[in-house]
């Protein structure tokens, strides 16, 4: 067995350019954490992995993940926890099928579309939407927006990102320029267009795909921000509720 502090290591999740992440068990509480430990011992991965953690203390939201404790291991690197979500990536979700039907795409959207008002209204751009930071819960009809490596605290003119996913960022991420909420729905776009087994890439859909959910999602990914619908313009939420109505005949809230 593998210990890191006060938890039982059960196994690796994944590991990325800055940490790696690991399902652990705490030994007193028998309960499962995610924990992150930044690999290299260098101040600025360190860093990193603080401001992270720091940016998440006061995040509280069902669709999100919850910090836990933050600390330093006995090799020197430091450890954030958080509650461990339960479910399949995204991505890992879709293989099998290539897509998911577009009722449950638009419920998994309103999930992140909360997360994301959420967070925006806090101050955080996120940073990395996709399908890989997207954890799917249909057994409780939730999905979790995860991973704040790339997050901003209130971005100003002067701020860039730490870095992005190509495929999934914003014309203005690539372009060198500052991170904004709009960013963040841009790349809610292209992964409602990957669930809905089209190409992010071509900006194209299947002909199945309802005619007013290629709208909703084409108004996301215009290249230009100020094009983009934001939250001062309107509720997206509300929006996208009317859109599923309307397809499917289905009421919901905005919180479903």
């Amino acid at each position: 067995m593998t210990f890191i502090g006060s938890y039982e290591i059960i196994r690796q999740i994944g590991e990325g350019g800055f940490g790696r992440t690991y399902e652990a068990k705490h030994v007193l509480l028998e309960e499962r954490a995610c924990l992150k430990q930044n690999i290299n011992l260098s101040g600025a991965d360190a860093e990193l992995l603080r401001q992270e953690a720091k940016l998440l203390w006061n995040v509280h939201h069902h669709s999100l993940p919850a910090m836990r404790d933050f600390f330093k291991a006995a090799d020197g690197s430091y450890i954030m926890a958080m509650s461990f979500i339960d479910g399949k990536p995204l991505d890992k979700a879709i293989e099998k099928h290539n897509a998911l039907n577009p009722e449950t795409v638009c419920w998994i959207s309103q999930r992140l579309l909360n997360a994301l008002y959420y967070l925006h209204s806090s101050g955080i751009v996120h940073g990395d939407v996709k399908p890989p930071n997207v954890i799917v819960q249909p057994k409780v009809h939730n999905a979790v927006l995860v991973d704040y490596g790339l997050a901003c605290l209130r971005p100003t003119r002067t701020s860039s990102a730490i870095g992005y996913t190509a495929v999934y960022s914003a014309p203005e991420i690539l372009a060198g320029r500052p991170p904004l909420p709009e960013s963040d729905l841009y790349s809610l776009g292209l992964t409602m267009m990957y669930m809905l087994g089209g190409d992010p890439m071509a900006k194209s859909y299947p002909d199945h795909v309802p005619k007013q959910l290629q709208h909703y999602c084409d108004g996301l990914v215009k290249h230009n921000a100020l094009e983009r619908p934001n939250w001062d313009k309107g509720d997206l939420i509300a929006r996208l509720a009317e859109v599923r109505q309307e397809l499917f005949g289905r009421k919901s809230s905005k919180e479903e």
